[in-house]
């Protein structure tokens, strides 16, 4: 749902609605700094909530309703609007479904990372999760073409029906989540165990062995990532169509398909197995030499009137996103074991809430960059096509920073060491103390 919001907003408020870039990229900072701060919020809460039903299940009972309702809300502003009034209305919406996010998503992060406490069954229970992820979020492309089709009267008609049926498809399957998921620990391990403050869970973090550099490869690859991740969307409509939203809307339809397409195989075929020869840190490592692979290829791979040389660019990110979200969250369920030995207390929301909010700070930092990155290099949506000086520089900038972000959470990497032997003397030293309680 996320990603729905995410690729949505561009084409709607700045390319048909003709919200300016700083604005928007002002607009979505905000929204993705409060989406940051909420979740270690959040994720404490979840680690201290009790109930007969455990700390998780019935916060995502109550937060996936809200989390619908919110999100449709958000594309419901009155025709013919101001720019002030959308701003408005749009940060206000979003700033609320964000809320009921988190209450949803923090808890079920938690539940994930407890689920099997065996090394390679954590990258296999993290691949079918991010598969299933991709498998949804093939359709994310085409909802701003289906906004486009003629079947409505208007685009913001088409928009309200598209959102308001991916609306009740997502409440089907959140409640659903909500129904299938237990929490393995809770009673033996996680009801026993004394509250944490928010602040001293946060210290307590810093303790763990592997957390912190794999927090801060994390907010790297990302901010590098998405400084310029919305130019994928403006270098197809404008370096390669010429500013021909339409046309490049269904083109960028199959073109985002391929990106998840991408990450569905190689989470199947590849990393997946490699992970278990290799480790998951050289997963981690290889991902971050695809994306910079994938970012020189950009140089020669980007030409205007031909939009498909785009399939390898996009296909690259879709590879490298994969194995760096493997890697990294199977990762962290190792990690929330190395935290029980050395804290005594599972943690697995607030551990996946810091690395959460890291990675958003990340991505809402480099969002806020953007807009004036478009704006520095002469973009004006309201011209349709760009000078030739505003494309080649759109073009290295977007070759040059998130390859920058890649080589430095490459290198943060090194600091990491994580092994299999390692993790399953953590498990069997666990064993042993939860049998004594």
């Amino acid at each position: 749902m996320q990603n729905c919001l995410h690729l949505l907003t561009a084409p709607v408020l700045n390319m048909t609605l003709g919200v300016s870039p700083v604005a928007l990229s002002v607009l979505v900072f905000l929204e993705r700094s409060w989406d940051a701060f909420i979740d270690p919020v959040v994720g404490s809460y979840s680690d201290n909530f009790r109930s007969r039903w455990g700390r998780r299940r019935p916060l995502m009972l109550v937060a996936a309703p809200l989390m619908v309702l919110f999100f449709v809300g958000i594309w419901f502003f009155p025709p013919g609007a101001s720019t002030t009034y959308l701003f408005g209305h749009v940060l206000v919406a979003t700033l609320l479904f964000y809320t009921a996010y988190a209450f949803y998503c923090m808890p079920l992060a938690g539940l994930a990372l407890e689920a099997t406490d065996d090394y390679h069954e954590r990258t296999r229970l993290v691949s079918f999760i991010f598969i299933f992820g991709f498998v949804v979020n093939l359709a994310v492309p085409w909802l701003f073409p289906a906004t486009q089709l003629s079947i409505f009267p208007d685009a913001m008609t088409g928009l309200r029906w598209v959102t308001g049926i991916i609306g009740a498809f997502f409440l089907a399957t959140a409640l659903l989540a909500v129904w299938l998921c237990r929490e393995r620990l809770y009673a033996r391990v996680a009801a026993r165990q004394a509250t944490l403050s928010l602040w001293k869970s946060i210290q307590l973090a810093r303790t763990v062995p592997n957390f912190p550099a794999l927090v801060f490869a994390r907010f790297f690859y990302t901010f590098g990532y998405n400084v310029v991740g919305i130019m994928a969307l403006y270098m197809n409509t404008y370096y390669v169509f010429g500013g021909d939203v339409k046309a490049s809307s269904i083109a960028f339809g199959f073109l985002g398909g391929t990106y998840h397409v991408a990450g569905i195989l190689v989470s199947v075929f590849i990393f997946g197995p490699l992970a278990r020869r290799v480790g998951k840190l050289r997963v981690f490592q290889l991902s971050t030499l695809v994306l910079v692979v994938g970012c020189l290829s950009k140089i020669v791979l980007y030409r205007p009137g031909e939009p498909w040389w785009q399939f390898i660019v996009l296909g690259a990110n879709g590879v490298a996103t994969a194995g760096m979200n493997l890697s990294s969250y199977s990762m962290l369920g190792d990690i929330a074991d190395n935290d029980e030995l050395i804290n005594g207390a599972r943690r697995e929301a607030m551990l996946g809430a810091i690395v959460a909010w890291i990675e958003k700070a990340g991505r809402s930092m480099g969002i806020l960059l953007s807009g004036f990155i478009l704006v520095w290099i002469g973009f004006d949506a309201k011209l349709g096509a760009q000078s030739q000086a505003t494309l080649e520089l759109m073009k290295y900038s977007y070759v040059i920073l998130p390859m920058l972000g890649a080589l430095v959470a490459l290198f943060l990497t090194r600091k990491i060491s994580l092994s299999e032997a390692g993790a399953y003397a953590t498990t069997a030293t666990l064993a042993e103390r939860r049998a004594k309680l």
